[in-house]
């Protein structure tokens, strides 16, 4: 609960997507079920909820991002081999979160008013703060990954990533299989994307989408700091704490890199 007696920000999100709350889950349920300011919080967000799924279709998303294989056959087990279009910035995904499909043309943006905070049901950062969202979409349409649990793909499902800056300046994200193969997200090559000056808890999301191929486990970590790191060192930082917890994902410590790192592990078909 907050300091006036209602439930938090975060533990409301996750009571709405029946996330387990440990001890304070019933509690929560209780409050959220008698409490009529909470009540009308849940049905925000339910709003929220619709708002998002219309301004982000699943046709824009799952289907009209283009994707360009470099050449070479996918390596069975491994992210789908795709050209992330290259932004000295991530000026696509700022104030007014415009998302682009590179199909000669841009999206209609993802605003519901200028500067409105927004957040999509599943973040894990904190009010006001850094966090991340992953949008799934597939057949059956869209969900957001949950935050402490791993989340089952099924086949063909395309993963959406979007951050809260919460102030920081860099980012970067990468994936790791329980294999222990490390595959740069964001950017692909270089040193972190410089996030650009926004509300420090509004949602933005990266552009392109993102395919996890192959079976098995896979954990996407996205890293936000007051300075650029290199993906060569992030990709090292990824394979070590991968051997510290003896190729168990479940285990990963956090990287040994600068910043704050937020966390979503899925199951692929």
């Amino acid at each position: 609960m907050n300091s006036q007696g209602h439930i938090g920000e975060l533990e409301l999100r996750r009571h709405r997507a029946r996330e387990p709350l440990g001890d304070s889950g019933p509690a929560i349920a209780e409050h959220a079920s008698t409490c009529a300011e909470c009540k009308a919080r849940l049905r925000a967000l339910d709003d929220e909820q619709r708002r998002f799924e219309s301004a982000i279709s699943f046709d824009r998303f799952a289907a009209g991002v283009e994707r360009a294989a470099r050449g070479a056959r996918p390596v069975p087990g491994r992210r789908l081999p795709a050209r992330v279009w290259a932004l000295p910035t991530l000026a696509m995904a700022a104030t007014v979160a415009l998302i682009v499909t590179f199909h000669g043309r841009a999206s209609q943006p993802f605003v519901d008013a200028p500067g409105r905070r927004v957040h999509p049901p599943g973040w894990d950062g904190t009010k006001g703060g850094a966090g991340m969202t992953v949008r799934i979409a597939g057949a059956a349409g869209q969900r957001t990954a949950q935050v402490d649990t791993t989340e089952a793909l099924a086949a063909g499902e395309r993963l959406r990533l979007g951050y809260q800056g919460g102030g920081h300046r860099y980012l970067l994200s990468l994936s790791i299989d329980e294999r222990g193969e490390v595959t740069p997200l964001y950017p692909e090559q270089g040193t972190s994307l410089t996030v650009p000056a926004a509300v420090p808890s509004a949602t933005h999301f990266l552009p392109d989408s993102v395919e996890l191929t192959g079976v098995g486990l896979e954990r996407i970590i996205l890293v936000l700091s007051d300075q650029p790191i290199s993906v060569d060192a992030a990709r090292a930082a990824a394979r070590a704490a991968y051997d510290r917890a003896g190729g168990d994902l479940a285990r990963l410590p956090k990287l040994d890199l600068p910043g704050e790192q937020f966390v979503r592990t899925f199951a692929k078909p």
